[in-house]
C-alpha cells in the first residue's frame, strides 16, 4: 500500500511506489494541491520499479502545467540506481537539502 500526505508545500510518499499502486497513487495526487513551490519527499517509499519513474515524470509535467516549482527529496537508494540506470537521475530535480550518492 502506498499514500500520500500532504503538508503544507510537501507531500510525503510512505509505501510500495511500485506498478500495482501507480495508478492509486496518480489519482491521489490529482486531489492535492499543486503549490508555486513544493516537494515530494520519497524518504519513506519501501520499494520502486520502472513505473516509479513514470509517476515522477508524470507529476513533473503535471507541477509545469500548473505553473509550479516541483523538486524531490530523500531519494531511496533503490531509486537512485534505478534512475541512474535508466540515464535520467539528472532529469529529476531535486531539493537542495536533499542527500542523493552516486
Amino acid at each position: 500500500m502506498a499514500n500520500i500526505t500532504q503538508q503544507e508545500n510537501r507531500w510525503l510518499i510512505t509505501g510500495a511506489m511500485t506498478m500495482p499502486h501507480i495508478c492509486a497513487l496518480l489519482d491521489e495526487s490529482t486531489q492535492l494541491s499543486m503549490n508555486k513551490s513544493f516537494e515530494i519527499d520519497l524518504a519513506e517509499v519501501t520499494d520502486v520499479d520502472t513505473a516509479t519513474i513514470s509517476l515522477l515524470f508524470e507529476w513533473l509535467r503535471s507541477a509545469h502545467v500548473h505553473k509550479s516549482k516541483l523538486t524531490f527529496a530523500n531519494f531511496p537508494e533503490n531509486l537512485v540506481s534505478l534512475a541512474t540506470l535508466y540515464g535520467v537521475l539528472e532529469l529529476l530535480p531535486q531539493a537542495a537539502h536533499s542527500q542523493v550518492t552516486h
